[in-house]
């Protein structure tokens, strides 16, 4: 007993936070980061390109399209997104855990699960439907033939098919933190770096370092905070100017201008969000997440923008204010479970492999 007990000080010792840890740690989130942001925005042009080409003919085409890309995020990027988000947790705490060859089983798992509720969309554009099929297709090419998975290859076999239910318990819950999250250009950048933090939360979790995993999850805060202040002012000092990238109309110029700061606040607590949300996954809290994002987006989100846009007549304004207070609540929610998780326990309750 007293050896354990010895052995759990050093530990702490070692992983005491200091700024060469501090610092270590964020080069790493930050490495992780830098392409997921690259595809996340890459991903994301096709639809923003959409829109401004759009943008320029007339305001009805621009709310059709911003309507149609909408209902299609919805029903069906974000939700299949989402349900591959129980991969991070899976994934990323077997490789932690140096069990490599579960990350090949669990991706096709992951695959074979997402195939039986990936149905389509009907109307959906044919050049953006052929983009993302030859991207899947280019990434799967990739991950069969690189170097780089020869740890952990996609490997189909009927182990594959015995872990359809822990993936579904994991990506159901996160489905549902995704959807009810907001889909823009900016969530991508911010969603980059929570997967950064989800697979650094995931990978010290998995490999038996609680104190790493707290190390992870300040330096993911931190790059989030940082991120969105350097956002939020170059998109409030470039709000008369923002408008004309996406409509030639003086009033969709104008209007988008005076929308800017509440849109300003709004990229600060995705920021805040989509990395908490990230840590939550790396975590294995899915289920927490998604109560928590139901609960913030349709009990106090959705009331607040309804009364404010509708009865009070502040229209378009009245709805932001009110997806500005369901983030708010969201990420204090989900700061509150984090700034409370005793890591080393949390630690002790591993995914069993």
């Amino acid at each position: 007993m007293d050896k354990e007990i010895a052995e759990t000080v050093e530990d702490e010792k070692t992983w005491e936070v200091t700024w060469g840890t501090f610092g270590r740690e964020m080069r790493k989130e930050g490495f992780i980061a830098a392409p997921m942001v690259a595809v996340s925005v890459l991903q994301y042009l096709l639809q923003f390109v959409s829109i401004i080409m759009v943008g320029h003919l007339d305001q009805l085409s621009l709310s059709s399209v911003a309507i149609a890309i909408s209902l299609t995020n919805v029903t069906g990027f974000s939700l299949l997104s989402g349900m591959a988000g129980g991969l991070e947790t899976l994934c990323g705490q077997a490789f932690g855990a140096g069990q490599y060859h579960k990350l090949g089983t669990y991706t096709c798992t992951a695959m074979l699960s997402l195939l039986l509720v990936g149905l389509g969309s009907k109307g959906a554009a044919i050049a953006f439907s052929m983009s993302t099929w030859l991207y899947v297709i280019l990434l799967l090419f990739y991950a069969l033939v690189s170097s780089a998975f020869e740890k952990t290859r996609i490997t189909f076999s009927m182990e594959s098919l015995l872990h359809i239910r822990q993936f579904f318990r994991l990506a159901v819950p996160s489905a549902v933190m995704v959807c009810l999250a907001i889909s823009t250009l900016h969530f991508t950048v911010s969603y980059g770096f929570g997967a950064a933090a989800s697979i650094r939360v995931s990978n010290e979790l998995g490999a038996n370092n609680p104190q790493a995993a707290r190390v992870a999850v300040w330096a993911a805060m931190f790059l989030s905070v940082t991120e969105a202040i350097i956002v939020s002012t170059t998109l409030f000092f470039c709000r008369h100017v923002l408008g004309h990238v996406f409509s030639s109309e003086k009033p969709v110029v104008d209007y988008i201008a005076v929308m800017a700061p509440l849109i300003c606040l709004s990229v600060f607590m995705d920021s805040l969000q989509a990395v908490l949300s990230g840590i939550a996954r790396g975590s294995g809290w899915q289920s927490i997440g998604a109560y928590v994002n139901l609960g913030a987006f349709y009990l106090v989100g959705l009331p607040v923008g309804v009364v404010l846009g509708f009865p009070l007549r502040l229209r378009g304004k009245g709805l932001w204010i009110g997806i500005v207070a369901g983030s708010v609540v969201q990420s204090a929610l989900l700061a509150l479970i984090t700034g409370f998780t005793n890591w080393s326990k949390q630690n002790k309750c591993p995914l069993n492999y």
